[in-house]
C-alpha cells in the first residue's frame, strides 16, 4: 500500500492506520487528534482502505477542533445516560466554537449542569477509547429501535452506517472521533436552552445542553477571561442596550433593525454601493424565489438542500420553489440575456438581494450568524488571462473598507480539492493567478490544500477581533473562481476567434453580510461607531430653559447641514444629560449655556470626555462635514 504525505511517498505491507503512519513518518503524535484520508476525515485507529495520500491535524486546526469538539457531545451524552437513564439520545454536533447535544424527555435547568459536568469529567478520567463499528441500515435500527429521532435519521441513509461506543455507551454517528476521552484534559458546560427537533417547530422540543472543551486546563482559563471581555463586546447586547435591532421568536434566527440600526445598516450599504460604482461595477436586482430547477441546473441542489427553505403556493402542491440561499445561479441568468462579447469581458455585476439560510438554531449567533442576510455580493465574468488582474483590483477595493474600519485582514488560499471539476492546466493557472495577486499585494497569507470548493480555488479572508487573537478572527470576505457555474448554465460570450468560449467566474464578497460586518464593527468598536455611521452623530443640550431657543435653532441649522442631529432640553441636570448621551454613545454633546447663548458659540464634547469652549457653530459644520464626507474614523 502507498501512503502519500506532503509530497513524500511511503510503502506498507497489509492494512495500516493513520497512527502507523505518523509512527513511521517521525510525527510527533502528542498534538494530533484526527487524520485526513484522500480527503476524508478519518479517527486514527481506523484501517486505511487503499492506495491514499494522508494528512494530520490537531486542536489548532477548524478540522482537529471539530473532531475534538464533537468527540465532547459524546462524553457529554455518556454523563447525561449514567445520571437520566430515560434521557432520549437526539443529535450532538460541534459548532463554531464548542458543542451541543439534543435530548428528549430531559427536564433540567441551568442549576443542574454542575451536577452532569462532574460525571463528565468522571467519564473523561476513565480513559474510554472511541471505537467504531459499522452495521447496515437494517442492523442499525434494530440497535436504536427505541428511539425515534435515531430511526428518521437512519431513514434517510442507505447502505453501511456507523456507530461509535465509549465505555457502555454508544451512539449512531459518522465520526470520526479523538482516540480516547482522556484527551479532553478541560470540559465545561455552560448553558441549557430549548430547541425544536431538527429546527422544525411542528416536531418535538428538545433540552439543548450547551458546552466547550479543551486539550488544556490554561486553554479553558484563557478562554473563559476572553468570555468575560466578550460579554463587554458582545454586539448583541450593544445593540440592546443602543436600540439598534432585536430578534424575535416569531422569525428565529431574522434580526429586526431599528431606526437607529436601520440608519448604520444603510449607512454600510451606502458605502458599499458608492465602492461599486467607483470600482466599475453594475448593480441588478434579482428575485428572492425561484423554482427548483434552478439550484438543480448550478448543482447547489444536491450540496445545500438542508440549508433551504421551500416555498410552494397555497393554491398548489405541485410546484416547488426555493429561497434563494445565494446570489450566483440569478447573476447568470441575467448574464444570459444577451450575447456576450469578449469587448464585455470583464462584466462586474452586483447583486444586493436578500438571501434566505437555514441555520440549525444552535449555531445562530446574533448578527453573526443568521437566517436572512445580505451581502455586498458581486460576480465578475472575465477571460482566465484576465483573472490576476481582476483580483489586484478585488484588493485595492478591500484595502479601502478594511482601512475605513481599521480592521487587520488575515489571507487564506484553498487550493484544489481532490474531487473537482475542471482541467489541471486551468487551476494551474488559477492558482497561480491567485497567488501572484497576494505577492503583489505584499499580503501575506497560509495555504489550505484542498481546501478549495470543486469548482476553483479561492481566497478567504478573516479580520481580527479587539482580542487580536487569530483563533477568534471572524470570516468576512471571499474571493472564488469558478470554472462551473457558466457550463451549467451554457452562458457563453464569443471571443476574437469569433467562437463561443465560457468565461470564468470570480465570485466576490469583501464585507460579507452587511448585517454580519455591522456585528464585527459594533464588537470591536465596543459600541463607538465613527460619526459618519453613528446613528445620532450629536446631541443639543440645555443647561437652563432660558438657552432652549437657542438651542432649537441651532437644531434646526445642525438637520439643514444633513447632520443627524436630536436634542436634550429637559429639565434634568447637565450632568445627567451628558451622562446619557455617552451611554448612547453619540460622538458629539454640544452645550449651550447663557455664554455660548451671548457669543453665538457652543461648547463642545466628545467621546473622550474633553470639552472645546467658544467654538463656532461655523467651524464645527465644516469639521463635522468633512469627516462625514471623508468618513473618517
Amino acid at each position: 500500500m502507498q501512503i502519500e504525505y506532503k509530497g513524500k511517498k511511503y510503502i506498507f505491507e497489509g492494512k495500516v492506520t493513520p497512527v502507523e503512519v505518523a509512527k513511521k513518518i517521525g510525527i510527533d503524535l502528542k498534538p494530533i487528534l484526527v487524520a485526513e484520508v484522500n480527503g476524508e476525515l478519518f479517527d486514527l485507529s481506523r484501517n486505511i482502505p487503499g492506495d491514499a495520500k494522508i494528512d494530520f491535524f490537531g486542536f489548532d486546526s477548524d478540522k482537529g477542533k471539530k473532531v475534538f469538539w464533537h468527540s465532547s457531545t459524546h462524553i457529554l451524552a455518556t454523563a447525561v445516560k449514567r445520571l437520566y437513564p430515560d434521557a432520549v439520545l437526539g443529535i450532538g454536533p460541534s459548532i463554531d466554537e464548542g458543542f451541543y447535544y439534543d435530548f428528549y424527555n430531559l427536564k433540567i435547568g441551568d442549576n443542574d449542569l454542575e451536577r452532569i459536568e462532574k460525571e463528565a469529567k468522571k467519564v473523561v478520567d476513565e480513559d474510554l477509547k472511541f471505537i467504531r463499528t459499522e452495521k447496515t441500515v437494517q442492523e442499525a435500527k434494530k440497535e436504536v429501535a427505541n428511539n425515534k429521532f435515531k430511526l428518521e435519521i437512519l431513514d434517510n441513509l442507505k447502505g453501511t452506517v456507523s456507530f461509535y461506543s465509549n465505555g457502555e455507551f454508544s451512539d449512531l454517528c459518522r465520526g470520526p472521533h479523538i482516540p480516547s476521552t482522556r484527551y479532553v484534559k478541560a470540559l465545561k458546560l455552560l448553558k441549557v436552552a430549548g430547541a425544536y427537533w431538527r429546527g422544525d417547530s411542528s416536531k418535538e422540543v428538545m433540552t439543548r445542553i450547551y458546552g466547550i472543551s479543551f486539550p488544556s486546563k490554561k486553554d479553558m482559563d484563557e478562554y473563559l477571561k476572553m468570555i468575560e471581555e466578550r460579554k463587554e463586546h458582545d454586539h448583541k447586547k450593544i445593540g440592546k442596550e443602543l436600540g439598534l435591532f432585536f430578534f424575535s421568536e416569531e422569525s428565529p434566527g431574522s434580526p429586526f433593525f431599528l431606526p437607529n440600526g436601520t440608519v448604520v445598516y444603510n449607512e454600510l450599504i451606502r458605502f458599499a454601493r458608492e465602492l461599486d460604482l467607483k470600482y466599475g461595477y453594475q448593480e441588478i436586482i434579482t428575485p428572492i424565489i425561484a423554482k427548483i430547477d434552478v439550484w438543480k441546473t448550478s448543482g447547489h441542489f444536491d450540496k445545500y438542500r438542508e440549508n433551504m427553505y421551500k416555498v410552494s403556493p397555497f393554491s398548489s402542491e405541485n410546484e416547488e420553489y426555493g429561497l434563494k440561499p445565494m446570489n450566483c445561479p440569478f447573476s447568470v441568468i441575467a448574464f444570459k440575456t444577451r450575447t456576450r462579447s469578449y469587448r464585455d469581458l470583464p462584466l462586474r455585476l452586483a447583486d444586493y438581494g436578500f438571501l434566505h439560510r437555514y441555520e440549525l438554531e444552535g449555531t445562530l449567533d446574533g448578527l453573526l450568524r443568521t437566517r436572512i442576510l445580505e451581502q455586498n455580493d458581486a460576480h465578475i465574468y472575465v477571460t482566465e488571462e484576465q483573472i490576476e488582474e481582476e483580483i489586484l483590483r478585488i484588493f485595492e477595493m478591500m484595502k479601502e473598507i478594511y482601512e475605513k474600519f481599521d480592521l487587520k485582514p488575515m489571507f487564506v488560499l484553498a487550493t484544489r480539492p481532490e474531487k473537482r471539476i475542471g482541467s489541471d492546466e486551468i487551476w494551474d493557472a488559477s492558482e497561480e493567478a491567485l497567488r501572484k495577486a497576494l505577492t503583489k499585494s505584499g499580503y501575506k497569507y497560509t495555504v489550505k490544500e484542498g481546501d478549495g470548493a470543486f469548482y476553483g480555488p479561492k481566497i478567504d479572508v478573516y479580520v481580527l477581533d479587539f482580542s487580536g487573537k487569530p483563533e477568534y478572527a471572524y470570516a468576512t470576505s471571499t474571493i472564488q473562481i469558478d470554472f462551473n457555474l457558466t457550463q451549467r448554465f451554457q452562458a457563453t460570450y464569443v471571443g476574437k476567434d469569433n467562437k463561443e468560449h465560457f468565461p470564468v467566474v470570480i465570485h466576490r464578497s469583501i464585507m460579507g453580510s452587511i448585517g454580519r460586518f455591522m456585528g464585527i464593527i459594533l464588537e470591536n468598536g465596543k459600541g463607538d461607531l465613527p460619526l459618519w455611521l453613528s446613528p445620532v452623530q450629536a446631541r443639543v443640550l440645555t443647561i437652563t430653559e432660558r438657552n432652549k431657543d437657542y438651542a432649537h435653532k441651532l437644531l434646526d441649522r445642525l438637520k439643514k447641514e444633513g447632520l443627524r442631529v436630536d436634542i436634550d432640553d429637559g429639565n434634568s441636570t447637565l450632568d445627567y444629560k451628558i451622562r446619557s448621551g455617552q451611554l448612547e454613545k453619540i460622538p458629539f454633546l454640544i452645550v449651550i449655556g447663557d455664554k455660548e447663548e451671548k457669543n453665538n458659540t457652543i461648547a463642545l464634547r466628545g467621546r473622550d470626555g474633553k470639552t472645546e469652549y467658544g467654538l463656532t457653530v461655523d467651524d464645527f459644520i465644516r469639521d463635522a462635514v468633512k469627516a462625514i464626507k471623508n468618513r473618517s474614523r
